[in-house]
């Protein structure tokens, strides 16, 4: 690593399905105002916009989404030096490697800094410190991973295992991308687990000369469609019927699991991936949180299990919060207009889905589909805490079936 920043690749072309109806097809969560008029997009800019550590920005997006980036180059001041967008989604690994290789044309001597932008950072000064640590391996190749320390067993995210994490930078032992939650929670009690962040760094060149031995074949595929030249245009579109014939695989899986030089720098700055109900909720919560989504639009209804609030309706669907206090248990009951998801929040659970009767906890969630009969009921002493989503064509309160109720209501939920 010769150079002494990073050149950024902002990852911002996802669609966020976890997070309907929040965020859509249309207009995904990373471009959605959470903070104010800022969104997550917006943040992800300021937080790069440290010129002693990063040069301008690469964004790699869907051509649907230009507008968004336009607007958030004139809201926050901070400009890229060149926009890709997508003609399609074909995953992490075609849209880093597309982006590495154009920037190639201009300065073969680069270190890339590749982040989603969809994660939330509230520390920005311990995230730039994280970043420093990173910049002053000057010539080590490899690739240098950010992990963050895990704070539960979860099957959302990659797991890092190092051999210890005395270090600034660490050898990585073991890469497990996404466990199931039995797995997750065997690798909780390991020593040196983090999760991974999504956030990496690499030397180009090297980066390059590992694809050709690791990936030839779509190495050559993105070759193929580059342009000739380092674009004057500040827009860049690739060629729409060679893009969509590469192939469609995730960075994690097609590069870092096959690579032997991996590294991981422990990232403390308050990271958040908000890729689920559950993670929104809980910044929501946060005191220290500047988010702004539902504090105009919560209404609150009373019942004898609880309460919930309402957080956001459409036509098509609902968002209420459900909070259970200990050793109650709604109605079971079906529902003639809606399916509904639950994740639990917070609290420990029994659900009853049909003939079957299971424990949830925080961050497990399920599918309750129309004319289902459930029954949800708080097994603990501490408060339980779902996010339930509504999907219908109805979402009134008598759109219940009651089967059995534990306080004798004929008509209320």
């Amino acid at each position: 690593m010769k150079n002494n920043r990073f050149r950024p690749i902002i990852l911002a072309g996802g669609s966020g399905k976890r997070l309907w109806p929040l965020s859509t097809r249309e207009r995904p969560k990373q471009f959605i105002p959470l903070f104010a008029e800022y969104s997550l997009f917006d943040l992800t800019l300021q937080r790069l916009n440290k010129e002693s550590i990063f040069k301008k920005p690469i964004v790699v997006t869907s051509a649907d989404y230009k507008k968004y980036i336009e607007e958030s180059i004139e809201r926050t001041g901070v400009e890229p030096e060149l926009i890709i967008l997508e003609p399609s989604s074909r995953n992490t690994f075609p849209a880093i490697l597309y982006a590495v290789l154009v920037q190639q044309l201009k300065n073969k001597d680069e270190i890339f800094f590749i982040t989603p932008s969809d994660h939330h950072i509230a520390k920005n000064r311990e995230f730039h410190n994280s970043c420093a640590n990173v910049l002053e391996l000057k010539g080590k190749d490899g690739l240098m991973l950010f992990g963050v320390k895990p704070e539960r067993p979860s099957s959302e995210y990659g797991y890092i295992l190092s051999k210890n994490l005395s270090h600034k930078i660490n050898p990585i032992k073991l890469f497990v991308e996404k466990p199931e939650i039995q797995e997750a929670k065997e690798l909780m009690s390991e020593e040196g687990v983090l999760w991974n962040a999504g956030i990496f760094a690499f030397n180009g060149s090297w980066f390059l000369e590992s694809c050709k031995r690791i990936n030839p074949t779509e190495m050559n595929k993105v070759v193929d469609i580059l342009p000739k030249g380092f674009p004057e245009s500040l827009f860049l579109k690739p060629d729409t019927k060679g893009f969509t014939k590469l192939r469609n695989s995730s960075f994690d899986k097609s590069f870092t699991e096959n690579n032997n030089d991996n590294y991981v720098t422990v990232l403390e700055a308050g990271w958040a991936d908000l890729g689920s109900w559950y993670a929104l909720n809980n910044l929501k919560t946060d005191p220290d949180s500047e988010m702004t989504l539902f504090k105009s639009v919560i209404e609150r209804e009373e019942r004898p299990w609880g309460f919930f609030e309402i957080l956001m309706e459409s036509d098509k669907s609902k968002v209420k919060l459900l909070s259970v206090h200990p050793g109650q248990k709604l109605s079971l009951q079906k529902h003639r207009h809606r399916s509904e998801t639950w994740y639990v929040v917070s609290g420990q659970a029994r659900v009853t889905k049909g003939s079957q009767r299971f424990s949830m906890v925080s961050g497990d969630s399920v599918i309750i589909e129309k004319n289902e009969e459930h029954r949800l009921e708080n097994i603990s002493n501490k408060t339980l805490e779902i996010i339930e989503i509504q999907s219908g064509t109805y979402f009134g309160e008598d759109d219940i079936v009651r089967i059995e109720d534990s306080y004798g209501r004929a008509d209320l939920h």
